[in-house]
């Protein structure tokens, strides 16, 4: 299974110039897709911007959203619940990457989805922000894609 950042996951659900490659990437490797709960929070709000800038059409927000839903429902898209031991390992990941010289300049909602993986016993990450990627470099993880414009 793969790590999703809420950035790709919404490509699966909102047509995006790349989205055929996240959807072939699943269809492909036949596997659940994995996030961090709050992952449907961020999708919330990311559709609901899409929507208010006209990127996608009046009132579909709520339809990606209720797509989303029902396929954590079916289990095809798990959500790793924050709890004690995703909130120890987020302390390991910030000062892992903070410690490095120079720094790895990690943001608060990419130190907490990259303890999330940890915590899901993931080995790859599909995400496109660099410094999120950078971060699942320094700790070990495979990417996907391999390589970003």
């Amino acid at each position: 299974m793969s790590y999703w950042d809420t950035s790709c996951l919404i490509k699966l659900y909102v047509v995006e110039s790349d989205s055929a490659m996240f959807r072939q990437h699943v269809q492909t490797r036949g596997e659940t897709v994995t996030s961090g709960e709050f992952a449907r929070m961020e999708f919330m709000v990311a559709v609901l911007r899409k929507e208010a800038v006209g990127e996608i059409a009046a009132g579909s927000a709520d339809r990606h959203l209720a797509h989303l839903d029902l396929e954590i429902q079916a289990g095809n898209c798990l959500l790793t619940i924050v709890d004690e031991s995703v909130r120890v390992e987020f302390e390991d990941v910030a000062k892992r990457c903070f410690s490095q010289t120079p720094p790895v300049f990690i943001r608060i909602l990419d130190a907490l989805h990259i303890a999330a993986a940890r915590m899901a016993g993931e080995t790859e990450i599909v995400a496109t922000d660099k410094r999120l990627r950078d971060a699942a470099t320094l700790l070990g993880f495979h990417l996907f894609p391999t390589s970003t414009p």
